[in-house]
Formats: C-alpha cells, structure tokens, sequence
C-alpha cells in the first residue's frame, strides 16, 4: 500500500489559502468586514473543490488530453452548472440562514435564479480556469523536460557508438603500422611498441571521459606522426605546426585523429612515391582550427570516397557543436583537404 504523500496534500492546502485570501480581500470591499468576506468565500469553497478537482483528476486527463475538446468543453460546463445550482441550494438552505439571515427572504429567493445561477457559475469557474492552466502548463514542461532527456540519450548513445567505430578502426591502423616494422626486424621496433602502449593507454581510459586536454590530443596526433614516420621514412614528407594556446582548451577524445587518419590511410599507404601530409592546429580566443591536407596518388581508388573516419567526424560535429562548426572538405586531382573551425564557447 502507497503511503499518503503529504508534501502533496500541503501543497494543495497552501493553494486554497491563498486562493480564498485574494478572493477574500477582492470581496472586502462590498461587505462590512474582512471576517464577512472570509465566510462569504467559504461559502463556495465546497463547489470550487468539487469543480477544480473532477476537472483535475477526471476531466482533463480522460477526455481533454485524449483530444476530444468539444466534449471535454461539454461535459465541464455542465459540471458547472451543476456546481452553481448546488451551491445555490446549499448557500439558501444552510450558508446564508447561519451566516447572513439578513439575506434571506423566502417570498423573493430562488435556487433557480438564472442571473444567480450565472453569477455563481463565474465565481466557481474562476479556480478551475487557474487550475487548468497550470496543469496544462506543467504536463507541457514535463514532457518537454522527458523528451529533452530522451534526446539528450540518445545523442550521448549516438556519440558513444560514433566513439566505439573509431577505437577498432584507429588501434587496427596504428597496430599494422608497427606490424610492418617488425616485419622489416627494425632496432626501432621496441621504443615504437613502447609509444604504441600511450596510444593504447590514451584510446582505452581517456576516450571514456567527456572531454580532454587538447594538449594530449596534439600530444597523440605526434605519436602517430612518429610511428607512421618510422614506417615510411622518405617517402613521407610531413609536417605539424601549433600557433596560440591549446593549454586552456578541452575537446572531445579523439576528435582529430580520424581526420589524421584519413590523410595517411588515403594518401600515403597506396603511395609508391613520395607523398606529403600538411596539418596545422590553431587555438586562439575559443576557436579552434584544424587544417590537414594530404597528396592523392593518382592510382587511388578512394578519390571520390569520405571513407568510415569523415563520414564519424562529420556527424560527430553535428551532434556536439551543432551550430558551432564549420567543417570544409575540398577534393582535387591531386590534393586532399580539410578545414574545420570550431567554437568552443557554449
């Protein structure tokens, strides 16, 4: 069995206070005291709780949010107009004999009074008019504030799996790039597994957090430039230059390596003569921008192709800097680039 809930309960209390109280002082100024106008008030509290809450608990959710708002305005007027002709007969038989004899006069008083009957009416309707609105009000907001949530998950379920295709697909490029050097029996096969380890550590524990320091970004972005340099020597002509101040920034993990990726993947592995890779990271007043141009070799076959890692970052982008980013691919014949600049102020 539920308990009663009694935070609910003083809730209500409190609400028909301070709707009788402001009634009560509207009404001051047509009766001789405030202790009048108190008790006059009181006297239609019966039929403004039995309109406010067969409107709450009956009327709104049965008919008015099943759509059905001709019958919902039907039924509550005629609750009204029951409500008015019972407080006529209570207030004539029972309110005005105990409270104000003065007002009654059996030759001239009927329950059946229409200008009566009306007058009440709009006395009651007021409270249900106030109550309804602020039901409506609030279930709007609640389901406003659940479907914010269930977007909210959904797009941090969205990023998480964007987050899982990028570990696989980035630890499988970086493991072949040690792969081919220990096939090759390098002396630099160790120190390059030992690097392999901090890309491993970074991928594993800090792509779980929401957001890093840029700086281990960079940091990790010059640990792949060092394994792939191991593993083409000369025929990789490649470059990373930092201007501003990536110390204040923080991104998400592993926001930028699918874009480096992308440029050894499609640039340089198919390459059988020299090829080159442009990046450049600028980090100035919350604004981050990111350029990396790579060559094509002209037998690629993935010339008209965004590829697994452009397609993630893309829509990545999308979800957590929505209206914040720029992201601009540019293909050539010969030249592969990408530009993205990013806001990072909320």
């Amino acid at each position: 069995m539920m308990g009663v809930n009694w935070k609910y309960i003083v809730y209500h209390i409190l609400f028909w206070v301070v709707i009788m109280l402001a009634f009560a002082v509207s009404e001051w100024g047509y009766r001789q005291s405030l202790k009048e106008a108190i008790i006059f008030e009181l006297l239609f509290l019966p039929s403004r709780l039995v309109a406010v809450y067969v409107n709450w608990f009956i009327l709104i959710p049965k008919i008015l949010y099943r759509n059905k708002i001709l019958n919902y305005f039907a039924v509550l007027v005629l609750v009204i107009a029951l409500a008015s002709i019972a407080h006529r007969y209570f207030v004539l038989y029972w309110g005005y004999p105990n409270y104000f004899p003065q007002w009654v006069d059996v030759t001239q008083d009927k329950v059946y009074d229409l200008p009566r009957l009306v007058q009440n009416a709009l006395i009651i309707v007021s409270p249900v008019a106030f109550t309804t609105g602020f039901k409506l009000f609030f279930n709007w907001f609640r389901q406003r504030k659940e479907t914010e949530m269930l977007k909210e998950e959904k797009r941090q379920a969205e990023l998480k799996f964007l987050k899982s295709q990028i570990n696989p697909h980035f630890l499988f490029n970086t493991l072949n790039s040690v792969y081919g050097l220990a096939l090759e029996r390098s002396k630099k096969t160790p120190g390059l597994i030992l690097k392999l380890s901090d890309i491993l550590s970074y991928t594993l524990y800090e792509s779980g957090m929401g957001e890093v320091a840029l700086v281990k970004e960079i940091q990790l972005i010059k640990d792949i430039i060092s394994l792939e340099k191991e593993r083409f020597g000369k025929r990789l002509d490649i470059s990373f230059i930092v201007e501003g101040d990536p110390k204040k920034m923080q991104i998400p993990p592993l926001l930028l390596i699918p874009l480096v990726e992308n440029a050894f993947k499609h640039g340089i592995h198919n390459e059988v003569k020299k090829g080159w890779i442009n990046i450049s990271l600028s980090a100035q007043e919350n604004v981050l921008r990111f350029h990396i141009s790579n060559s094509v070799p002209s037998d690629s076959e993935n010339k008209d192709k965004d590829g697994l890692g452009l397609m993630n970052i893309k829509r990545r982008l999308e979800l957590l800097y929505e209206k914040r980013h720029h992201l601009e691919i540019e293909k050539k014949e010969d030249t592969f680039t990408v530009r993205m600049e990013i806001n990072l102020n909320p």
